[in-house]
């Protein structure tokens, strides 16, 4: 009896150690799929971000647990194997193994699908070649890029993974159901289907009148362009007036330089000739003074001759009349000769005058004349100057605008030529061009950057080489990620070919302004 009871105590223990292990496997097995969850999410938002680094990081990490937790064949993991072929083949440029892991995907899920904002052209080939692979030829895809796990599964490790198998067998139920449910509700669906076809009808019509009014706008931003254009015009020809009245004032004022220069150079000849006076002058006024001192000499002499004289007799006193009557005489000439040397110190004065003012006024004029000249010929290298940069710049801009030669063979019914990537803030030269028989009359460039809900569009024009083109502003080009899509319409204004759609558009990476970029040439078709 107490073996018995030994026996049945020992089953009701390992009964409970199994019930405790099972439950904390499927703790185990929903803490793994959260984090599986939490770590696809991550790198999805890291990849967005432009941080491709902790994307990779992030999806290795994943594989990793979901190997570990015996997670592999979950329908998260379709979703890491689907984002791991995009980094592959958009950042690694490897399409063989982007192919491998979509087709991984699809073998867990064949509802798997590519994120919008993340099907490039190159993205959305690989993905329609992985359809064809034969999952079994796939091979483990953790050897190249998970690292190996360190140590075998434990046995609360496959307790967990038989957790998981369970779920993911309830979840195949549960989608089984779901299917059932749907099949029943198919004839629902077709009545709905009527009422949606209308309902895309009418939305076709208003889109039409939308597209009316887009047209539009585009004349009238036109109209803008080519008024702007001609306003850019009037201002050149207005800086080419300017020009020409400033090379005008430049032969006026060489016209006074030269009237100035001959002023000066008849000044110059006055000035000897009242050198030459003043010389003159001078030589004139030496005899006088000589003589004036010697008209002094004789007064003197005279003087004491008459003092001598004075009891002479009737004939000294007759001299002395005489000397007496000639001294007026005398001192009338001495007086006319003092003022003449005061009238030749004066015009001396004013001579020295009249040179020092000369001298000055040209010395004046000269500075003022070659200011002038330095001024005007600064402001003439300037206008060389910008007018040759603006001839290079729009020499640039136009080889850019135009592009290369047409392809001999137009692969598809519209091809555009834009490059995997571009910087930020730079114009972007669209080229784009139908194929023969595809009747486009004009053709619709609709984008929009990564962030935004909303397309621009633009209407391309021909150019000369056959190409149908158009220019994005750089102030347009921002964000990370630029979509875009290219409509040809026919004569009655119907699309009759696209190139992209506004819900599935190409995609054109944005890199910050002044890094190099990974793809140098241009490609996208």
């Amino acid at each position: 009896m107490n073996v018995a009871k030994r026996i049945v105590t020992l089953v009701v223990v390992q009964l409970l150690l199994l019930a405790a292990a099972r439950t904390a496997g499927a703790a185990d097995a929903k803490e793994a799929m959260e984090k599986l969850r939490a770590l696809s999410q991550g790198a999805s938002a890291s990849y967005t971000d432009g941080d491709f680094d902790k994307t990779r990081s992030q999806l290795q990490e994943a594989i990793a647990l979901a190997k570990d937790s015996g997670l592999s064949s979950n329908r998260i993991m379709a979703q890491v194997y689907i984002l791991f072929g995009v980094v592959k083949i958009n950042e690694h440029k490897d399409t063989e193994a982007g192919v491998r892991y979509f087709a991984k995907a699809l073998d867990i899920s064949p509802a798997a699908k590519i994120p919008p904002t993340m099907a490039t052209k190159a993205v959305k080939a690989a993905f329609a070649k992985a359809e064809d692979v034969d999952p079994a030829t796939i091979g483990d895809l953790s050897e190249a890029d998970v690292p190996p796990t360190s140590k075998k599964p434990s046995k609360k490790e496959a307790a967990a993974a038989a957790a998981a198998a369970a779920e993911q067998e309830k979840q195949e139920k549960q989608e089984k159901q779901e299917a059932a449910a749907s099949a029943a509700s198919e004839k629902k669906q077709a009545a709905e289907e009527r009422k949606r076809a209308e309902a895309e009808r009418k939305q076709a019509e208003a889109e039409r009148k939308r597209a009316d009014a887009d047209s539009a706008t585009l004349v009238n931003d036109l109209a803008q362009a080519r008024i702007s254009e001609s306003q850019a015009k009037v201002e050149r020809d207005k800086l080419k007036s300017q020009l020409g009245e400033a090379k005008g004032y430049l032969q006026q004022l060489e016209k006074e330089k030269a009237a100035k220069d001959k002023q000066i150079a008849d000044a110059n000849t006055k000035i000897q000739q009242l050198e030459k006076d003043k010389a003159d002058r001078d030589a004139k006024l030496g005899p006088a003074g000589a003589k004036i001192q010697q008209l002094e000499k004789e007064k003197a002499e005279k003087d004491k001759q008459i003092a001598a004289l004075t009891a002479s007799d009737k004939k000294e006193r007759d001299a002395k009349e005489q000397l007496q009557k000639e001294k007026p005489e005398r001192e009338r000439q001495l007086t006319e000769a003092k003022a003449k040397i005061q009238q030749l110190e004066k015009d001396k004065a004013d001579r020295d005058k009249q040179i020092a003012a000369l001298s000055a006024s040209d010395k004046k004029e000269r500075e003022t004349r070659e200011k002038l000249e330095k001024t005007m010929a600064d402001v003439a290298a300037r206008e060389r100057e910008r007018h040759k940069k603006e001839q290079e710049e729009r020499q640039e801009r136009e080889k850019l605008a135009e592009g290369g030669e047409l392809p001999g063979h137009i692969r598809e019914p519209v091809m555009c030529d834009l490059p995997d990537d571009v910087p930020a803030g730079e114009d972007l030269y669209v080229h784009c061009v139908p194929q023969p028989g595809v009747g486009a009359k004009l053709l619709a460039f609709y984008y929009r950057s990564g962030g935004s809900a909303l397309y621009n569009a633009v209407m391309l024009e021909r150019s000369r080489k056959g190409w149908y083109v158009a220019t994005i502003p750089g102030n347009r080009v921002s964000g990370r990620l630029l979509h875009y899509y290219v409509e040809a319409r026919d004569a009655k204004e119907k699309v009759a070919a696209s190139n992209g759609k506004a819900t599935s558009p190409n995609v054109v990476t944005v890199r910050p302004a002044g890094s190099l970029t990974a793809a140098k040439g241009r490609g996208k078709r």
